[in-house]
């Protein structure tokens, strides 16, 4: 009798917990956290973490661990934002790329973004790329990863491995 009442008591907690209605975004966004941010692109930071290159897989696996997601750049307003960034970067490294999330691993010529998975609309690349290139014996792997020059802030297809400092994103909070 005792474990019909507990278990009666927590069904009603819980039905009673999903008949709130949310009334406002940020309602909706706390009962329903997305694994990619549903935020505007004003509350949007870019981080660039010190003295660290991974190669573009360790810098989503990074980026992650610490509460963030790889850079996205969704459009021309926020690749100035991410630009800022870069420029205030003092870097001792030779490094003149840093990876982003942008990457065609699912489909060759389709780009994604690593963990959300939509489409990439805006892009901003150099002139010839994507290229695809091929590794130096001409076989796999292609160049898949996108990266940033840190000084026209254009993009670039690279190979996955290589090492490169990389821009993880975080959204605001209220």
């Amino acid at each position: 009798m005792n474990l019909m009442i507990t278990i009666l008591i927590a069904v009603i907690t819980v039905v009673r917990g999903d008949l709130s209605v949310p009334k406002t975004v940020d309602d909706i966004l706390q009962q329903n956290p997305c694994l990619c941010p549903c935020k505007p692109f004003e509350e949007k930071e870019y981080f660039i973490p010190i003295s660290r290159t991974s190669d573009w897989f360790g810098a989503v696996a990074y980026c992650h661990s610490v509460g963030m997601e790889l850079a996205e750049v969704l459009n021309e307003d926020e690749a100035r934002a991410m630009g800022e960034v870069i420029a205030e970067e003092e870097s001792d490294s030779d490094d003149e790329f840093y990876w982003i999330g942008a990457n065609d691993l699912g489909v060759q010529g389709t780009y994604r973004w690593a963990l959300a998975g939509r489409p990439v609309l805006y892009s901003q690349w150099a002139a010839g790329e994507p290229n695809h290139a091929r590794g130096e014996n001409g076989q796999q792997p292609a160049e898949r990863c996108v990266a940033v020059a840190m000084d026209k802030y254009e993009w670039n297809d690279f190979q996955c491995t290589q090492q490169k400092p990389f821009i993880c994103q975080q959204f605001r909070k209220h």
